[in-house]
C-alpha cells in the first residue's frame, strides 16, 4: 500500500503546512472569503460546536477559534502537528482558551455528541489511503443532523499541473537521498513556478514536500463527484469553492431535503471540471461527455506517473510526454494558454534528459497551475437515512 500522509509525516517528524501569517488580518480575510463561498458567515459559528479533523499545525484554526464557537475540538494524529498547534496558539492566549486538542486519528476519534460543524481540510484529498470514501464516512459521522460538513476534494484535472511537476521532480531526485537533500535539489527548479502564484502564503519547501515528494499525494483521489456519491442519502451538497453550484429552481418547487441537490451538484461538476485545469482562467460550461473524456486523458497521465514511481523505469518519460500531448490537443478547444503550457511540459519530457534550468525558466509551463484542492460543504439531513441513529450514537 502507498505510504499514507500521516506515516510520511511521522517518519520524517514534519508537519509541512506552515503559512506566512505575519499579516493576521489578511489571513483572516482569506479564511472569511473561503467560508463565505461555502455558505458560512462569521456569526454562524458563534456559540456552536465545532470539530476540525486533521488541522495540521493549526494555522487555519486560528480564524475559526476567533469566531467564538461554544466548543472547538482539534483532532490531530501527527505528533509534530500537535506540538506545532500548542506553540502557535501560545502566542494567542485568548484563542488558545477556546480550543481542545485531541491526539487521535480520524478513524479512532470518538465524541459523546455529534458536532454542528465538522471541518476536514486537505487530509481527505491527500491521505493516500486505499479507500478515501471510507475515511470520508468516518469523518462525516461526527456531523449532527442539520449540521454542516466541510471537506476538500481533488481530481485528475485539478491536480494535473502538480502531477506533471511531480514526474519531473521524481526524475530529477535520487530516491536514496534524504528528504532535505531532495528538497534542496528541487527548490531552484520549482520556486520560480510558485513565485508566479498570486496569494501564495505557503513556504515553497513545504509545498515541494507535500506535492512532489510525499507518496500520499499520488494516492487515490477523492473528487467532488466521488464525495457527493459517497455521502448521498444523508448529506446534500451545499456550497463550494470555487463557487460553481447554481440552482435556478423556484424555491416553492423544492419540496424537501431530498430534492435533487446532489444531482444538480454532479451535473455542475461535470459541466465545469475543465475549469479546474488552470486557475488563471474562468471558462464557460462545456458538454459533460467532452469533459469526461478530458478527465480520462488527465487520469492516464497520472496513472503513468504512478507507474513510474513504482518501477523507476526511465522509459516512462516519452510515455508521459505522449499522454500529455493528447491532453494538450483536447485542451486547445477551450484554452490556448493551458494547451501551450501542457505542450511545453511535454516538449521538456521529449528531450533525452530533463534540463532543470529549462524547467525553472519555462515561460508557459512555469505559471500554469490548476485549481488544486476544491472545498465542498454539505448539510446533513435532519431526517435522512441513519441520521437519528448516528445522532443518538454521538458519532
Amino acid at each position: 500500500m502507498t505510504e499514507s500522509l500521516l506515516e510520511f509525516y511521522r517518519r520524517h517528524r514534519i508537519s509541512p503546512v506552515r503559512q506566512d501569517i505575519r499579516d493576521l488580518g489578511a489571513h483572516f480575510g482569506r479564511r472569511a472569503a473561503l467560508y463565505r463561498h461555502l455558505g458560512i458567515l462569521p456569526a454562524f459559528l458563534r456559540g456552536r460546536t465545532v470539530v476540525e479533523i486533521g488541522p495540521g499545525s493549526g494555522f487555519n484554526s486560528l480564524y475559526t477559534a476567533s469566531l467564538d464557537p461554544a466548543r472547538y475540538v482539534l483532532v490531530e494524529a501527527n505528533p509534530r502537528g500537535v506540538d506545532d498547534i500548542g506553540e502557535l496558539f501560545s502566542a494567542y492566549p485568548q484563542l488558545a482558551a477556546r480550543i481542545e486538542v485531541v491526539a487521535a486519528a480520524a478513524e479512532d476519534f470518538q465524541a459523546p455528541q455529534p458536532f454542528e460543524f465538522v471541518f476536514c481540510e486537505g487530509m481527505l484529498a491527500l491521505a493516500g489511503v486505499p479507500d478515501p470514501a471510507r475515511l470520508l464516512r468516518a469523518v462525516a459521522r461526527h456531523t449532527a443532523p442539520g449540521g454542516m460538513l466541510v471537506i476538500t476534494c481533488i481530481d485528475a484535472v485539478s491536480q494535473l499541473a502538480e502531477v506533471v511537476r511531480r514526474f519531473i521532480a521524481q526524475c530529477l531526485i535520487d530516491p536514496a537521498d534524504d528528504l532535505d537533500r531532495q528538497v534542496q535539489r528541487l527548490l531552484p527548479v520549482f520556486s520560480p513556478h510558485l513565485s508566479t502564484v498570486k496569494g501564495m502564503t505557503r513556504r515553497h519547501d513545504d509545498w515541494i514536500v507535500d506535492n512532489l515528494l510525499n507518496p500520499a499525494s499520488i494516492g487515490p483521489l477523492l473528487s467532488i463527484a466521488g464525495a457527493v456519491a459517497t455521502l448521498d442519502g444523508e448529506f446534500d451538497a451545499f456550497g463550494a469553492s470555487p463557487r460553481f453550484l447554481t440552482d435556478w429552481r423556484w424555491y416553492k418547487d423544492i419540496a424537501g431535503e431530498d430534492d435533487g441537490f446532489n444531482e444538480l451538484a454532479l451535473g455542475a461538476y461535470w459541466a465545469n471540471v475543465h475549469a479546474l485545469l488552470d486557475y488563471r482562467e474562468v471558462r464557460p460550461a462545456r458538454d459533460r461527455a467532452e469533459n469526461q473524456r478530458l478527465y480520462e486523458r488527465c487520469l492516464a497521465v497520472r496513472d503513468a506517473v504512478q507507474e513510474y514511481e513504482r518501477s523507476r523505469d526511465r522509459g516512462a518519460q516519452p510515455a508521459v510526454a505522449g499522454r500529455l500531448e493528447t491532453v494538450a490537443e483536447a485542451v486547445a478547444d477551450f484554452s490556448a494558454p493551458a494547451a501551450a503550457a501542457i505542450a511545453e511540459a511535454a516538449a521538456i519530457l521529449r528531450r533525452p534528459s530533463i534540463d532543470a534550468a529549462a524547467v525553472a525558466a519555462s515561460p508557459r509551463f512555469a505559471p500554469w497551475f490548476g485549481r488544486g484542492q476544491q472545498y465542498l460543504s454539505f448539510s446533513r439531513r435532519s431526517h435522512g437515512k441513519g441520521a437519528e441513529t448516528n445522532g443518538r450514537r454521538g458519532g
